[in-house]
């Protein structure tokens, strides 16, 4: 029983993940069916309180006519209730979009999913509550055109990524599963048998040793600065002879002795990206052991 409470969560998360995912990307027909003939929606915006399924859906249509190419990282779902038919997915994700189109944003959205089982072990979706309101810059727009230089090239590279599906899966210390895009881990550390996970918003600890988990990551966009530290390229923003900067002002000591060979490293995989447009794609039939024997 146990067992089946434990599936039916993991279930309702992913289900969760998915709807969001294809929600940005404009499935209006799944999202059309996946909506109970009973769904009720409060939206994140002052005037959107308690919209019925007619006028929930209307919204959208609405949205989609208004913003495109918005990415999807940074997602954390958890079930917090399930009893019946009933199951309540409350979680999080960071959304950015791509400023080329002249409507850009760079948001968290916090989210309450209600589901109701429904036929071949899915669900429907009952309720759903979106937090965390957006500043609205100019009558008219959803999203503020507005943001700093950081926030800007955040988006630029992410937007690049937007195709990408890139994920692995990490258990945490606790038990707890995370599904993490490839593009948003900004580099893994050492500690002791673990591994630090430090990710654009949050930092996991995960079971594995940092051996094991960095062969789960492409070798061409993650190298090792030092020693029990490997670094994502996408995240690398300057470098000299004694240190890697990353997003975030992170500064990484690169040791004497390897200097040259990790600013050789950083180049060569700055040509690869470039030339590849940020290409993530079928990185799967190129891991190897990133770390130092």
């Amino acid at each position: 029983m146990r067992s089946e409470m434990v599936d039916k969560r993991q279930m309702a998360e992913a289900f969760v993940r998915d709807f969001f995912r294809r929600f940005w990307e404009n499935d209006e027909a799944y999202i059309e069916r996946v909506a109970a003939s009973d769904f009720v929606m409060i939206a994140a915006q002052d005037d959107q309180y308690c919209l019925d399924r007619d006028q929930a859906l209307a919204l959208y249509r609405d949205l989609m006519r208004s913003v495109s190419d918005i990415a999807i990282i940074d997602e954390d779902y958890t079930t917090v209730m399930t009893k019946g038919e009933v199951t309540v997915v409350s979680g999080s994700f960071y959304g950015v979009s791509n400023p080329d189109s002249g409507v850009a944003f760079s948001a968290r959205q916090r989210v309450t999913a209600v589901l109701r089982d429904a036929p071949g072990d899915t669900f429907q979706v009952v309720h759903l509550h979106i937090s965390n309101p957006l500043s609205i810059s100019r009558k008219g727009e959803y999203y503020p055109v507005n943001f700093s230089h950081e926030a800007y090239r955040y988006v630029r590279m992410l937007s690049s990524q937007h195709s990408d599906r890139a994920s692995i899966e990490v258990r945490e210390i606790g038990g707890a599963m995370h599904v993490l895009r490839i593009f948003d881990v900004v580099f893994l550390e050492a500690d002791r048998q673990y591994t630090m996970i430090h990710c654009l918003s949050k930092t996991l600890r995960s079971r594995q040793g940092i051996g094991a988990l960095s062969k789960r990551f492409p070798a061409n966009r993650f190298f090792e600065v030092r020693r029990g530290c490997i670094v994502n390229i996408l995240h690398v923003l300057s470098w000299d002879a004694a240190k890697v900067v990353l997003t975030g002002d992170i500064e990484i000591p690169i040791p004497i002795r390897r200097s040259s060979e990790v600013r050789e490293r950083i180049e060569d995989l700055r040509k690869s990206v470039s030339g590849s447009s940020w290409d993530l794609q079928g990185f799967d039939g190129d891991h190897r052991d990133l770390t130092s024997a």
